[in-house]
């Protein structure tokens, strides 16, 4: 038998694809994590087909074991996600998505014959914000048009005679509410209870 090679996958390209996972790995639920896994392991997938031969992918890894630091570690990866491709209703945790993937990527590359390059927190946090408003698109429209016109009422009440008369009277009334007790007290009760009921509302709905 030939001895098996490192494939010629370069780092480059994994750390290119590797950024879906990683963002995915950020989300907040195990629906997402679950994706998570099923891309890590399709990268991994496809450097293992360049390198091992076997007719079922647990053979495939054992018959490239000699290149893995931790081939247990990516027999455990394998096993989560067959878990999750197999079992219907099946929910993996964040640790074991972390714990996996952050497996099936060292044996990429391991297969590959190169070191990863760590990114720093600063990448890591403008992935982790690029997955956030791809996947929040109305947040993302509802903050834009909020700081518009919030900018358009401040030019409003600064520049217009008619904004500059309702912010006089907007003042006044806050300093009648503030200078009450009585209404101050109102004012912090409605606040309190507004909140208990969008809270139960909230729950109510996910219980559901």
């Amino acid at each position: 038998m030939d001895e098996l090679q490192p494939s010629k996958k370069d780092t480059v390209s994994v750390e290119a694809e590797w950024k879906r996972v990683e963002q995915l790995l950020g989300g907040r639920d195990d629906a997402v994590w679950g994706m998570a896994m099923i891309e890590a392991f399709k990268i991994f997938h496809q450097v293992l087909d360049e390198v091992s031969f076997g007719e079922t992918v647990e053979e495939q890894i054992h018959n490239a074991g000699e290149l893995f630091r931790d081939i247990r570690g990516v027999l455990a990866a394998e096993k989560v996600y067959r878990h999750i491709v197999q079992d219907v209703g099946h929910r993996v945790t964040k640790g074991d998505a972390n714990k996996a993937s952050a497996a099936l990527l060292q044996a990429i590359l391991d297969m590959i014959g190169r070191d990863w390059q760590e990114r720093n927190w600063w990448d890591r946090w403008l992935s982790g914000l690029n997955y956030f408003w791809g996947t929040h698109p109305k947040l993302l429209a509802g903050l834009l048009i909020g700081a518009f016109l919030f900018i358009a009422l401040i030019w409003f009440l600064a520049d217009t005679e008619i904004g500059k008369w309702l912010a006089g009277l907007l003042v006044g009334f806050s300093h009648f509410v503030l200078g009450s007790v009585v209404l101050m007290v109102a004012l912090g009760a409605a606040i309190v209870i507004s909140l208990l009921l969008s809270l139960a509302f909230t729950d109510r709905r996910r219980r559901r």
